[in-house]
């Protein structure tokens, strides 16, 4: 009860689940340019281990946080819509030459990234051929970029964050 109780718990289980998202405080690409209230995420994360949180609430608050009819508040803070900021870890240029190519790249990071941590699968091959050793038809990987293509990620909708000013998705 003892180590359960201690804050380093969250600190310790967290840093498992930061890696299987690509948690990182830059966009390690290119100018390697600051990501923005990442930090958010990680404390999140933190807090969510050390407050017993089930893995489906995780899920959920991973995937659709921002939608969640009750989500979870703590301290006048909407925690679940802090979850969805996984969806931000993914490798993305600072000012790519092709923006179309530059959001094909971003979208398939992200249904690489989700698909890896929650399915233990990678469905990004299935993005030019049906997958050779899993039911994983094109069909399927084309339903996922159709969800995760028009996602704004902004971190303005979280209460308490500051005013980023105008958003850019790219």
């Amino acid at each position: 009860d003892r180590l359960l109780d201690d804050p380093g718990y969250g600190e310790r289980w967290a840093r498992f689940w930061l890696d299987l998202v690509r948690f990182a405080e830059t966009n390690g690409y290119e100018r390697d340019t600051a990501k923005p209230y990442a930090w958010r995420y990680r404390d999140y994360l933190i807090r969510a281990f050390n407050d017993d949180v089930p893995y489906p609430q995780l899920v959920k608050e991973a995937i659709a946080g921002d939608l969640l009819p009750s989500p979870r508040l703590k301290n006048g803070l909407n925690e679940s819509a802090i979850g969805i900021a996984q969806l931000r870890m993914v490798l993305h240029g600072f000012s790519p030459v092709d923006s179309l190519d530059e959001m094909v790249t971003f979208t398939d990071n992200q249904i690489d990234t989700v698909t890896k941590a929650f399915q233990a699968l990678t469905v990004s091959c299935a993005r030019c051929h049906n997958h050779k050793y899993d039911p994983i038809p094109q069909t399927d990987y084309y339903r996922l970029r159709a969800f995760f293509e028009p996602l704004e990620l902004r971190h303005d909708r979280v209460p308490g964050s500051p005013d980023p000013g105008p958003y850019k998705k790219y």
